[in-house]
């Protein structure tokens, strides 16, 4: 496998409380650095919970990055079923990496 190029904002990505005003409901900024990355205006229960699913995606993606090494490890051992679960993530990691439709 090769290693593939970086086209996203790296990591950490943190929130950040972005709400105008009392009555607006809750909003939050992801950002990195001095970048904004993305803002949640979902209501007051789900803006901090996507928020904070956003800010961990760059984690989230690497540990998904490491899971597949480790299930083409399997593989190779001889190891039935990792098969199927590493070509399921290897389609999720090319939809987040913009590489299949």
């Amino acid at each position: 496998m090769s290693e593939k190029k970086v086209t996203h904002t790296p990591g950490p990505w943190a929130i950040e409380d972005d709400t105008p005003g009392e009555s607006t409901g809750l909003r939050f900024a992801i950002n990195s650095e001095n970048n904004v990355i993305a803002r949640t205006t979902d209501g007051w229960k789900e803006a901090q919970a996507n928020a904070r699913l956003i800010a961990a995606a760059p984690e989230l993606l690497e540990q998904c990055k490491m899971f597949e090494q480790l299930l083409s490890t399997l593989i190779m051992e001889g190891h039935s079923g990792a098969d199927l679960e590493r070509d399921n993530l290897q389609a999720i990691l090319d939809k987040v990496e913009g590489e299949s439709a």
